[in-house]
């Protein structure tokens, strides 16, 4: 194991393997027993780690990286931040206790963060069709992010406080209600088909299949992040406020 000043991601994963994305096929799994493929340890004892296959998201698509523990024999680090570069994810955190090495190790996420991410990012799906309804018009997705300030920015006018309390409104009745959010893989020529008006559909990237996420009785969006498997398990919605915001507004709101 190797003590570099500057450890270049793209050198740290030259010649592995596409990372096992265990999140995309569980979001509620909190833990995994997985194999550590290369270790490099920077000035600052901090560790970059890959491995075979990971529960931790990636900060990624508005959705903050995952936060826990990596421990194998005599070690423990401190995972303080999942990166995606290419098709691997690097992890990197703080040494804890002795020396990570390549081999066997369990990981496991920080699972209250992650469960607030889920019920934050299912609410933000759902607030796209809350928002549609009480607009009366598509609303199109600039950007979003689920940390702190949790917030999503839309195209068009910023809208008044009576729409704000109807999507508010509408989105809290169809939570007492519930229901089901399914995930699968469509081509491009079949999203086009089945979504042509979701909210984000300007900014995907030229992809020949993805992941769509659907919420039961709203349109599907294409998505990489970790949701609910109904949407009761949100909570309480709220809006706390819109502001003007470039090519449109930014919309914060947040769950309970």
């Amino acid at each position: 194991m190797r003590r570099r000043q500057r450890v270049r991601l793209e050198e740290l994963v030259e010649g592995l393997p596409e990372t096992g994305l265990v999140y995309h096929r569980d979001s509620y799994a909190k833990a995994l027993k997985t194999s550590i493929l290369r270790v490099e340890l920077d000035e600052k004892r901090a560790a970059y780690l890959v491995l075979d296959q990971t529960v931790f998201h990636p900060k990624s698509g508005g959705q903050p990286s995952d936060k826990g523990f990596i421990v194998g024999a005599g070690f423990r680090v401190e995972v303080r931040k999942a990166m995606a570069h290419g098709r691997v994810v690097v992890h990197w955190g703080k040494v804890l206790e002795g020396a990570p090495k390549p081999g066997e190790a369990l990981c496991e996420i920080d699972w209250g963060w992650r469960y607030l991410l889920m019920r934050r990012h299912t609410a933000g799906h759902l607030l796209d069709h809350c928002l549609a309804q009480a607009l009366g018009r598509r609303v199109e997705t600039l950007d979003s992010w689920l940390g702190e300030p949790c917030h999503v920015v839309y195209g068009g006018e910023t809208p008044s406080p009576e729409e704000l309390r109807r999507a508010e409104g509408l989105e809290n009745e169809m939570i007492t209600r519930g229901a089901p959010v399914r995930v699968e893989h469509l081509s491009r020529e079949e999203l086009a088909e089945r979504a042509p008006d979701a909210p984000n559909i300007a900014r995907l990237p030229p992809l020949k299949s993805f992941r769509v996420v659907t919420i039961e009785g709203c349109s599907p969006i294409p998505c990489g992040g970790t949701h609910l498997a109904d949407i009761t398990e949100i909570g309480t919605f709220s809006v706390a406020r819109a502001e003007p915001a470039e090519k449109g507004f930014k919309l914060y709101y947040d769950v309970s």
